[in-house]
Formats: structure tokens, C-alpha cells, sequence
């Protein structure tokens, strides 16, 4: 993570090269949003540990307001510059520390591939404060590793090399095994801390070594 918030750090290379997500991403968080409450509102949107954007800016057509935070400068310039025609606000701030905004304050919540660098116990404390009622905390990303839709028997190839002790895995931060492992480490904190309607989509369909009654169960398993 120190890599990100480094002044020298390139954000105008991770913005160009960064992988982006489908459209329809937004459409299945609102889905979920409202599944249970067709009226659930859709004033604030927030995307932390926003990078340059990328997420961020799929949120203005759904959300009236869109605020997008993370803890490195150089990262929101380019944010900045990447969005100029959006009206998003970009906030310098922690994960762990929204102290700009408001109790029960916030619709929905976003993170893209980013919560396996925060602090998870203060960021969930953090996000159930300012979370309405009916909020909603979308946490999601990608391991990086790819999936070979003709040959999956590629995937663990490929992920052993990336994640071995004795190939690259050992040059990871542990961050990057919270999200290889699926951010079940929160699941924990959510069950103890009685959020609601705790589910989660994964593709392709397991997570290698993965026990049914530590997580929860997977509710879907294609590309969303």
C-alpha cells in the first residue's frame, strides 16, 4: 500500500493501464440495494480508496451525490483531472477515518479492490457509522491472476506461480492474500457485528481450500 500513497508514484501509468469494470456492476449493487426495499434511497454515493477514479466515475449517472476518498494526493490529481466533466467530490482521507462525513449519512459504499489494504476492523466500524440504515457496503475486486474461460485448469497454474512461497508470493504484501482468499476476513467482523443480508458473488465459482462454514454462501457465480 505504501507504494500508492508514494509521491513518486506514477498515477497517470495506473490510471491508463488499470483494468476497469462493467458497466453493469453499479446496476447489480443497486439491484441488491433495493432488493428488499424498493425505496431505499440513492442521494450518497461514496467510493473509497477511489485510486484515480476509475469506480467513482461509474457512480454519477445512479447517485445525486458521489464523493470518492482516498489516502494518497497524488492519486486523486489524477482522479481529479480524469473526471473534470463528473461533479464528484474527492476527499483526501483514510479508509479508517471519514470523520468529513455524517452519522447514518451515506446510502451506499463502495470499494474496488481496495479493502485488503485497510485496517479491517476500524474501516467495518467506520463504514457501519456512517451507512444509513438501509445502506448498502459493496466490497469487491479482482485477484489480478486472470481466468482462462477455454482451459481453467490454467487458473491454478498460474496462481501458484503468482502466490507461491518459493515463486512471487513471498514479494505480496498480506494485503494480497485478503483478496485472493475472496475479503473473507470480513466476514467475521459482519457476522459478529450483525450486518444484514451479508452475501457474496464470486467468479469463476471457489476460492481453492475455502470451508463453507467460515464465509458466506456464494449467491451467484457469473461475471457481473
Amino acid at each position: 500500500m505504501a507504494t500508492y500513497s508514494n509521491p513518486q508514484y506514477s498515477a497517470a501509468n495506473y490510471q491508463t493501464n488499470r483494468p476497469r469494470y462493467r458497466e453493469t456492476l453499479v446496476d447489480t449493487i443497486l439491484a441488491y440495494h433495493k432488493r428488499d426495499n424498493p425505496g431505499a434511497e440513492t442521494n450518497v454515493a461514496v467510493d473509497v480508496a477511489t485510486g484515480t477514479g476509475i469506480f467513482a466515475r461509474q457512480l454519477p449517472a445512479h447517485f445525486a451525490k458521489v464523493m470518492a476518498t482516498d489516502i494518497s494526493g497524488t492519486m486523486l490529481e489524477s482522479a481529479r483531472a480524469s473526471s473534470a466533466s463528473q461533479a464528484i467530490e474527492y476527499v483526501e482521507s483514510a479508509a479508517e477515518d471519514l470523520s468529513f462525513l455524517g452519522d447514518s449519512s451515506v446510502d451506499v459504499m463502495t470499494v474496488a479492490t481496495g479493502a485488503h489494504w485497510f485496517d479491517t476492523e476500524r474501516f467495518a466500524a467506520e463504514a457501519r457509522r456512517v451507512l444509513r440504515p438501509t445502506g448498502t457496503l459493496a466490497i469487491f475486486g479482482y485477484t489480478g491472476f486472470g481466468h482462462f474461460v477455454d482451459y481453467p485448469q490454467c487458473d491454478k497454474i498460474i496462481k501458484e506461480f503468482g502466490l507461491g512461497d518459493d515463486r512471487l508470493g513471498r514479494f505480496w504484501d498480506r494485503g494480497r492474500e485478503v483478496l485472493v482468499n475472496g475479503y473473507r476476513e470480513y466476514h467475521a467482523i459482519f457476522t459478529r457485528d450483525a450486518w444484514t443480508h451479508v452475501t457474496r458473488n464470486i467468479y469463476p465459482n471457489t476460492i481453492e481450500g475455502e470451508s463453507a462454514a467460515n464465509v458466506p454462501a456464494v449467491v451467484g457465480s457469473g461475471p457481473v
